[in-house]
This record gives C-alpha cells, sequence and structure tokens, in this order.
C-alpha cells in the first residue's frame, strides 16, 4: 500500500497521548478500504472521512474537512426548525465560508431533483461556470467522485456520483467546496470578498424565494467585525478565528443579500482608527438633516397619511413608497421614469410595500438645483439597522421633477484608486490622470448614438452641473483608465462627461490618442476636435486628434457614450504632430 493512497481517500488523526498509553493501534487496507483498528474495534474510513483516536477510546469518524463538518451541523440544525416552523420553506441553503490571505474557500449546501422516471445515483450539472477544484460530498460526509468535461473556455459540465440512489421526485443532496471567486454566487459578478477603502466586505446571496438560508463566515486572524445588513445569530470562535453566523429566511421576495463588513489589520494595517465616520455617527449635517426627514415622513406614511412631491429625488422616493403603501397605482406609474411590464402588476406594489419597511437612507448626494433634462441622480439605502450600503436608487431629471428609474444592487465594487507614485509614473508616460466626471445622463428611449448628438448638462447654459472627481485604475497596459461603469451605477444608454486641464509652458503642437468605450465627442478650450459616434470595447489603436495647445492652462473636456457593459475612457497626449 502507498501512503499517498491513504491520503487521497482517507485521514487518521492519532491523539498525541495514544502512544503514550499504550494502546496498539493498525491500519491497513482491505479489499480496497482504509481500516483504522484497535485492541477493541474496528472502523472502516471512507473517502473523505477522517478517524480520530483517542487514549482508552473507540475510533470516531467525522469528515475530513472542516467547513464540510460546520456545514452538516448547520444543515441538521435547519431540518429541526422545518419540523417546526410555521415558514413556507421551499429550498434551503448553506454557505460556510473561510477568509485567508491568500484565498476564499466556501462549502456550500445545495440541492436538485430527480426529475428522471427512475433512481439514479448520478447528478448531472450540465451547464456551469468552470470551478477549479471541486469536491462534492454527499450528508453522510463521503467524498464523491466528479467527472468534468469542459465545454469551452468558461463553461464545463460536472457529472457527481453518489453512494446512493435517489428516487425519482426526491433531492440530490450535496455540499460542494470550491473557491468562492469561482461560483457565481453574486449577481453582477462582484467577487464574494473584496476591499471597498480601509474596510473589506464578505457577501453572497440567494435569490430563491421561500428559502431557508444559514451562512458562516470564518474571517481571518486579527479581523475586526464592523456590521452586518443580517442580524448575527451567533459568534464563536474556530481555531482562535472569529466566526460570524447568520440565519435569513428569503420570503416571497427572495430578500437574500448577506453582507458583513470587517477590517482586516494583519492584512492593511488598518485599526480602529480607520473605521468609517458613518459607522460611528459622524455624517455630514445635510445628510443626517434628509435622512431624519425622510424617517419621519415614511413614520407618516406608514401611518396613513398620502404623500406627492416630486421636486427632489428624496421626495421622489417617499411619493413611490406612498403609492405603494396606500396602492394607487396611476401616482406609482405616474412618478417612474420608464415602465417596465411588472411595474404594471399589483404583485410589484406589493413588493415595493415590503421594501419600504426594510430600508433606510444612508447617504443622499446633494443634487444640482437645475440639472438640465436627463441627469441621473442616486440615493444610497441601507437595510433598517445597518449601515451597510446595500441598494443604489435612481433618479431622472426632466421638466422640473425627478422620477424613480431603477434599482441597482451593489453590482459592482467601488475603484481603488492608485497611489500617487502610480499616478505620477502614468504622468510621465503622458496619460491624463487629473479627471473630474459629470453625470451620468439619459434621455426616455434614446440609445447611446441618438444621445451622442442631444446636447446635455456641461453642454448646456444655465445648468447646475456636479462635476466629481474621478479616480483612475489599471487597464491591461494602460495605467489610467476612467471607469465609468463602476463610478456611474453600472447603467447603459447613457452619455457622461469628464473634463481635465493640461498645462503647456508654450504653443505648440501635440495629439491626444483617445480610447473610449463607446463613442466620443472631444472639446479643447471650447472647440470640438474630435467625435466618433460608435459602439465599441476599448480599442487596441486609439483614436489619434491633432491638437494645439495654447501657452498656459488648456481644457479638455470628453462626452462619452454607453451601449451596454463597459464603459469608460483613456487618454494620452504625445508632442509633436500626427504622423
Amino acid at each position: 500500500m502507498k501512503t499517498t493512497s491513504i491520503k487521497l481517500c482517507a485521514v487518521i488523526l492519532l491523539a498525541a497521548q495514544t502512544i503514550a498509553f499504550g494502546q496498539k493501534t493498525e491500519i491497513s487496507v482491505q479489499k480496497g478500504k482504509v481500516i483504522a483498528e484497535t485492541g477493541t474495534t474496528s472502523v472502516a474510513v471512507e473517502a473523505g472521512r477522517k478517524a480520530v483516536l483517542a487514549p482508552d477510546k473507540n475510533p470516531t469518524i467525522s469528515v475530513d474537512n472542516p467547513l464540510v463538518e460546520d456545514a452538516l451541523k448547520l444543515y441538521k440544525l435547519i431540518e429541526a426548525e422545518k419540523e417546526h416552523s410555521d415558514l413556507k420553506i421551499d429550498a434551503t441553503f448553506i454557505l460556510v465560508g473561510r477568509a485567508d490571505s491568500d484565498r476564499v474557500l466556501g462549502a456550500l449546501y445545495f440541492e436538485f431533483p430527480n426529475n428522471g422516471t427512475e433512481a439514479t445515483n448520478v447528478l448531472t450539472l450540465p451547464y456551469v461556470s468552470i470551478i477549479e477544484d471541486l469536491k462534492v460530498y454527499d450528508l453522510n460526509g463521503n467524498l464523491c467522485s466528479v467527472e468534468t468535461k469542459l465545454l469551452n473556455e468558461t463553461t464545463a459540465s460536472y457529472s457527481i456520483h453518489l453512494s446512493e440512489q435517489v428516487q425519482p421526485g426526491e433531492h440530490f443532496k450535496l455540499i460542494g467546496v470550491a473557491d468562492l471567486d469561482d461560483i457565481p454566487l453574486i449577481p453582477g459578478g462582484t467577487p464574494a470578498y473584496h476591499k471597498e477603502g480601509p474596510l473589506w466586505y464578505f457577501r453572497t446571496a440567494n435569490i430563491m424565494p421561500n428559502c431557508l438560508n444559514y451562512y458562516r463566515f470564518i474571517l481571518p486572524d486579527s479581523a475586526i467585525f464592523i456590521d452586518s445588513n443580517r442580524q448575527v445569530i451567533a459568534t464563536d470562535t474556530v481555531d482562535g478565528r472569529l466566526t460570524v453566523t447568520i440565519r435569513n429566511y428569503t420570503g416571497e421576495y427572495a430578500d437574500g443579500w448577506c453582507i458583513i463588513a470587517l477590517l482586516l489589520p494583519s492584512q492593511d494595517g488598518t485599526t480602529l482608527a480607520d473605521i468609517p465616520d458613518e459607522y460611528h455617527g459622524l455624517r455630514d449635517p445635510q445628510e443626517k438633516e434628509q435622512a431624519a426627514t425622510y424617517q419621519r415622513e415614511l413614520a407618516q406614511i406608514l401611518a396613513g397619511k398620502k404623500f406627492e412631491d416630486r421636486s427632489t429625488p428624496l421626495k421622489t422616493l417617499l411619493t413611490v413608497f406612498s403609492a405603494a403603501i396606500n396602492k394607487d397605482k396611476s401616482l406609482y406609474l405616474d412618478s417612474q421614469y420608464t415602465i417596465r411590464p411588472h411595474q404594471e402588476n399589483e404583485g410589484h406594489l406589493d413588493q415595493v410595500r415590503y421594501w419600504a419597511d426594510i430600508l433606510d437612507v444612508l447617504s443622499i448626494p446633494r443634487w444640482p438645483k437645475n440639472p438640465g433634462p436627463g441627469y441621473v441622480h442616486p440615493i444610497y439605502l441601507c437595510r433598517k439597522g445597518s449601515l451597510i450600503c446595500e441598494f443604489t436608487q435612481l433618479f431622472v431629471h426632466k421638466e422640473g421633477k425627478w422620477y424613480a428609474y431603477e434599482t441597482r444592487d451593489r453590482g459592482k465594487s467601488p475603484i481603488e484608486a492608485v497611489n500617487a507614485e502610480d499616478i505620477k509614473k502614468a504622468k510621465a508616460e503622458g496619460y491624463l490622470a487629473d479627471w473630474e466626471v459629470a453625470g451620468p445622463y439619459m434621455q426616455k428611449d434614446k440609445k447611446h448614438t441618438e444621445l451622442f448628438d442631444i446636447p446635455l448638462g456641461p453642454e448646456l447654459r444655465d445648468i447646475d452641473v456636479r462635476w466629481r472627481p474621478m479616480p483612475i485604475e489599471p487597464l491591461g497596459q494602460h495605467p489610467a483608465y476612467l471607469n465609468l461603469d463602476k463610478v456611474l451605477y453600472g447603467g447603459d444608454q447613457m452619455a457622461a462627461y469628464l473634463r481635465t486641464q493640461i498645462v503647456s509652458d508654450e504653443e505648440k503642437p501635440a495629439r491626444l490618442e483617445i480610447y473610449t468605450d463607446d463613442g466620443v465627442k472631444a472639446w479643447l478650450n471650447g472647440k470640438l476636435v474630435h467625435a466618433i459616434n460608435i459602439g465599441r470595447g476599448i480599442p487596441e489603436q486609439p483614436d489619434t486628434v491633432a491638437v494645439t495647445l495654447k501657452k498656459g492652462t488648456n481644457h479638455l473636456m470628453l462626452k462619452v457614450t454607453d451601449d451596454v457593459w463597459s464603459w469608460g475612457a483613456i487618454v494620452r497626449l504625445r508632442p509633436g504632430k500626427v504622423d
């Protein structure tokens, strides 16, 4: 028998005191099975299992994976709860995640029905994202055989073999272990574990209705737990590491987001002093006042008051909730910028009423008094009792009124701005890195190719434009990418404006290299110098524009349109004329 054969199928753990007590232990392979035998008993150790031998005790068998072991315990907890619960539970979901400095592993309980007409012990998942090093266990803790067939560069088919047959109509019940980044848990592709500013976030979502979820997060060494968007039902430690367990029932509206926020001193040197201001009450006075107004007005609406005012984004939000709570379908539809089929259903108003009682206002950026047509403005929403931003509600300005547009989850993590040294290096290579952004702007039923020639915001006179800093991030070989898709809420069929300054010591010819996704107009010192109305990703070769820089400060402004998916720009300044 080769030692590696034992490692592949089972693990034997010998307590240190065993030898001291003189208990004889023999390990052998009989008919392809690992057998752990003492003077009083013997046990077979199946694949994925481990035998623990303690002094003067018979061997005990458990799972050779602590994440799976935790998931099995939570499964038993769920099964016991289902027997005594009045909830309508159509499905269950369990995630046990462990974050280390170099990877994040997760054990996920999942179940699929056997929709065939015959019993089988093989579950086939025909079209799944490729999951590296996937391991699957049954509910007895045994390791299952997994056959993988690659279909293309991103997808594969998996056949999972169980030791027992599953009858027609019954469910395959399994626990998969994999890297969380390889599993599409988060709509929109947000990593399950990522950093925003000083905080790290561990997050997942289950959008199945009437599903009972248990999430257990084993945090890194020295982690400081800051907040969660759900009630924490237990905290304990695993190997000295803080562990947080959260229970969530998704209910009729599949309310399945689960997020925790933490600091990681051992990884980035953060301390309690780095907790963001909002977590200890240091919010902008104007935002505090607006949040208090929202809470006061919403309490009156929930008590039966009717509210109708669309002069500001915040008042429009209250109008939408009032319409839903009072079942005023006409007011609700009139307050929407676009009407989707589900918004005309009575059931959608019920769902909005549900969220009105769940959400609170977290942050309200100042809106321009006269932003012009099509300007899109955000209000950031959190769950009551939490300060973690969960949703962005967008509003569109039109003819003096604001209209509710879309609610977006935090599908895209914010940009981690590059450091001063990287910015200096980018500038040395000619990249323009000091930008401000305005927008986004949109027009009802107008595509990006139509928005291209419609003057918006900065192109109009007597319009209040909200300019704010626009960070850069690397993209491939380019060190100064302007990721509009992340900064501007991940919208489609929109336009945004970017501006910067170029200081020249003399009047001289130069050339701009402009890469955009999608179309672009460029103005230098108020004069249109380039325009291309197109749908594209960031091109390999730039649009090259010959310009003349005046002595002193030159003002460059871009209008960048967006079709779908990614959205951004890169600008590089080269000396001399275009070849």
